[in-house]
């Protein structure tokens, strides 16, 4: 494993470009739906408790140093346990891919190629996370320290906004009561997964644990400042009544921006927002190529490699109707609410109780 170490710094970009995914473009949207106008307040909540998350998997991965998750398991829950859990585990990030995929295709086919059938999208995106997949960890994330600049253009293209916005429009702040706003800020947190990839990443790098913790929790707390400016901002462009017939409110407000040399905005930012898409899928497809490999017991993760990419993009094809692309997104948000933010503490706490940990390793 040494050769395929990562520093500290790049594991921040890992964990940046792999939260940074699909969410970005609807989380206004559906957080309205739940929360109101108040919806920037449930982002801001599930920031913080994507912090305590991120505590417990730093801790998790720190009582067994150079462990991914799926050695972790059947050290904390028993061999058989621990396989079924393994098996839980893989296909849990598998069925995060299919869903990046499904609502990449979802967006890339409405906004962009509007005539080319959604297999051909799809697998477009599924060899790309092939090719890159088959690399190391290392040679991935210097991919994805080389493209985070690009998120500046993002960021620019959404601070323009503020040439024409109402600030009134976000008043009465807190008017859809505390309890809602709680309850709504479930949907942020999975729109901001990615944090999660810690729980296999982490065994790569050659951080000290302090430093780790440190960059994590850092990349999570950026992440989040990042999609509440967004959210806050498509807030305050539309007013209550507009937002609410807008699904991507991101695209519609940046396609009311036209300059000199550029009409088309939201097709400008759709491109740079592909790359981030993508970086998101390949993290979560190695992540499953991972779990395929201590599966099978594999010599290592490229040989399984083919057959992730390949189950993730026929399974994604199967939705194709807007309720049933509902519906998928619905029931792996669940699963993925749980097993990445939720499960997480509980495997720490099972840990700690078990006094299960590497020798050597830092005393709960």
């Amino acid at each position: 494993m040494n050769s395929h170490t990562i520093t500290h710094r790049q594991l921040f970009f890992l964990i940046v470009q792999t939260q940074i995914g699909v969410g970005v473009l609807s989380l206004p949207y559906s957080l309205f739906t739940k929360a109101k106008i108040d919806g920037w307040i449930s982002l801001i909540i599930a920031g913080l408790f994507i912090q305590f998350s991120i505590l417990a998997i730093w801790k998790l991965c720190d009582r067994f140093p150079q462990n991914t998750i799926y050695e972790i398991l059947p050290k904390i829950m028993g061999k058989n346990l621990g396989l079924v859990f393994n098996f839980i585990y893989t296909m849990h990030f598998a069925f995060i891919s299919i869903l990046i995929l499904i609502m990449y295709n979802t967006i890339v086919g409405k906004w962009i190629l509007f005539e080319t059938p959604h297999w051909v999208i799809i697998f477009i995106m599924a060899a790309a996370g092939y090719y890159f997949i088959t690399s190391t960890p290392r040679e991935i994330s210097r991919f994805f320290v080389i493209v985070t600049p690009l998120l500046i253009i993002l960021f620019l293209f959404i601070l323009y906004a503020y040439t024409d916005v109402q600030l009134l429009y976000i008043f009465p702040v807190g008017q859809t009561g505390m309890l809602t706003i709680i309850k709504s800020s479930s949907d942020a947190v999975v729109a901001m997964l990615g944090f999660d990839a810690a729980l296999v990443f982490l065994a790569y790098s050659n951080g000290t644990p302090s430093k780790n913790i440190k960059v994590i929790s850092f990349a999570a707390f950026c992440i989040t400042v990042l999609y509440a400016f967004i959210v806050f901002t498509t807030y305050i462009f539309f007013n209550p009544e507009e937002i609410i017939i807008v699904p991507e409110p991101v695209l519609y407000m940046l396609k009311a921006f036209s300059f000199s040399i550029i009409e088309r905005t939201d097709l400008i930012f759709l491109s740079v927002w592909i790359i981030s898409v993508a970086t998101s899928f390949i993290s979560y497809l190695f992540i499953t190529a991972k779990g395929v490999q201590t599966l099978f017991r594999l010599k290592n993760h490229q040989k399984g490699a083919p057959y992730v990419v390949i189950f993730c993009a026929l399974i994604a094809i199967i939705p194709n109707e807007k309720l049933e692309v509902m519906t998928w997104n619905k029931y792996i948000s669940l699963t993925s609410l749980f097993f990445s933010a939720l499960f997480p503490i509980i495997l720490l706490l099972i840990a700690v109780l078990r006094k299960k940990q590497e020798k050597g390793a830092a005393s709960s």
